[in-house]
């Protein structure tokens, strides 16, 4: 049986490839980045083991307060403050620790993907709005909202099809939703209609 034994310093709290001196090295095809993480995580409980689904109540309550800023905010038609504190909430989201269950992360960030896609929607930013709803139906697939968002950008940008694609995504996910039947409705309408522009 052979062993290798990796060319590593430790420097602080951070290991590396001894020879350049990198976290992630393709010369020495050595990569310490999740070691690095996972050792910085585990510094930050102070040596206490968090109990299983352990979840930061005090990250929720700021994720939850600008969420609900920025939807106070859209509310009053002032959305390029809602597109920052969705922003913001999105950041705050993605701090959670490794042992805090991925699908509080995904519902935190897939809702303020969503809601910020509204955002551009109503500046007319098509492409931002089509972005932000695309990475929400990644994080969250089953999620009817993500599909109206993308549905609304493809139409802003003249793309009626791929709208009426959208579109009939969300119903599989939401049936009897009304929003996404009328703007399929719109949609099939408007993907009809594409020679009188």
């Amino acid at each position: 049986m052979s062993h290798n034994i990796l060319n590593l310093v430790v420097d602080g709290d951070n290991v590396y490839c001894r020879q350049h001196h990198l976290e992630t090295c393709k010369d020495c095809k050595y990569d310490f980045k999740q070691l690095n993480t996972l050792h910085k995580n585990l510094r930050s409980i102070n040596g206490e083991i968090p109990p299983p689904n352990h979840i930061n109540q005090n990250l929720s309550k700021q994720i939850v307060k600008l969420k609900e800023d920025g939807n106070n905010h859209f509310k009053t038609q002032n959305y390029n403050d809602a597109i920052k504190l969705y922003g913001l909430a999105i950041d705050m989201a993605f701090q959670r620790q490794f042992w805090e269950p991925h699908e509080l992360t995904e519902q935190e960030v897939s809702v303020c993907l969503s809601n910020r896609s509204a955002a551009y929607i109503s500046l007319e930013q098509w492409v931002n709005a089509y972005a932000d709803a695309e990475w929400c139906i990644k994080i969250k697939p089953d999620f009817s909202k993500g599909y109206f968002r993308k549905g609304k950008a493809l139409m802003g940008l003249k793309r009626y099809e791929e709208a009426v694609h959208a579109f009939e995504i969300g119903l599989e996910f939401e049936p009897t939703n009304d929003s996404l039947i009328n703007a399929l409705e719109e949609a099939r309408k408007l993907a009809g209609n594409t020679d009188l522009e």
